[in-house]
């Protein structure tokens, strides 16, 4: 069970990080493609120090004969040089008569980044000082935008679209399965609890394209909302995972029949309220990675 979470933690954590008025066309936008109208996008996204965010991630899963769903929605304050991250989720998971509140914080100090986590009115301290993940967690915000348009195979605007006051293109981009290899495959086995041969670049092969939804505001171009399934990919996984008889049958049964969707708004550019970690936090018990 714990391999299995930190599994779903680390992508989830990765799609995350890198990975989301008036109407007609002006000099914005006018004769570019849906990729450069993207690049563009996601450049001066980056290039901001701070925004808020509005989030949901919905996930069901099979163990044990029984049908796990879960749900989380929130709101998130993000400053960007350096990283400091303030998340606030509410957790719907089965079994329990109420929501659960999840509070986090995500630090970077030179090369370390800590995670404070407050559940169930307990406060946990996660120290990473793993180089491969954190030089994941530390990436540049336009060294990801880099990766994903390295990796771009499709970008296509497929409509126009009212959001709030906004007048937007959503525009749907489709990156090769590579860009998972690429990210994960350097981790070492300390980062996720997991023997390395079990999420290594045969598995992500196999996990299919990333398929990503953009929505741009046409006089702006700043970025408005962004949306993911990743089920089709968690499946992918699952009947890759299912080929090979060292993989573990919890992760087998986890990924086979996984639904997994994400949705982000991008609010408040640069405008951002700052925030501390409080001291209670600060002093918290520590919780190795993949304890």
């Amino acid at each position: 069970m714990k391999r299995s979470l930190m599994v779903i933690l680390v992508l989830s954590l990765f799609i995350i990080i890198t990975g989301c008025s008036s109407s007609g066309s002006n000099e914005l936008v006018e004769d570019k493609t849906a990729q450069q109208i993207a690049e563009e996008s996601f450049d001066k996204w980056y290039g901001i120090d701070s925004y808020d965010m509005d989030l949901s991630m919905n996930m069901k899963m099979s163990m044990a004969s029984e049908t796990i769903d879960i749900s989380m929605d929130g709101q998130a304050t993000v400053f960007q040089n350096p990283m400091k991250m303030k998340m606030v989720m509410d957790t719907t998971i089965p079994g329990m008569d109420q929501n659960m509140q999840i509070t986090q914080y995500m630090v970077e100090e030179g090369q370390v980044i800590t995670i404070y986590q407050q559940l169930d009115g307990q406060w946990y301290k996660t120290v990473i000082d793993d180089p491969a993940m954190s030089q994941m967690m530390q990436m540049d915000p336009r060294e990801n935008m880099e990766l994903f348009m390295d990796n771009l195979i499709q970008a296509e605007i497929v409509g126009e679209e009212k959001i709030g006051e906004r007048d937007t293109y959503r525009i749907d981009l489709l990156a090769s399965s590579e860009i998972f290899d690429q990210v994960l495959g350097d981790m070492t086995d300390e980062s996720l609890g997991l023997n390395s041969e079990m999420i290594g670049s045969d598995l992500l092969s196999k996990i299919g394209d990333m398929k990503y939804t953009v929505w741009i505001d046409k006089d702006t171009l700043e970025t408005v909302k962004c949306s993911m399934d990743l089920t089709e990919n968690m499946r992918n996984l699952g009947s890759a995972m299912a080929e090979d008889q060292d993989t573990p049958e919890e992760l087998k049964e986890v990924f086979n029949n996984m639904e997994m969707s994400m949705e982000y708004s991008i609010l408040n550019h640069n405008k951002a309220q700052d925030f501390t970690v409080p001291d209670e936090a600060k002093n918290a018990m520590d919780l190795p990675m993949g304890a």
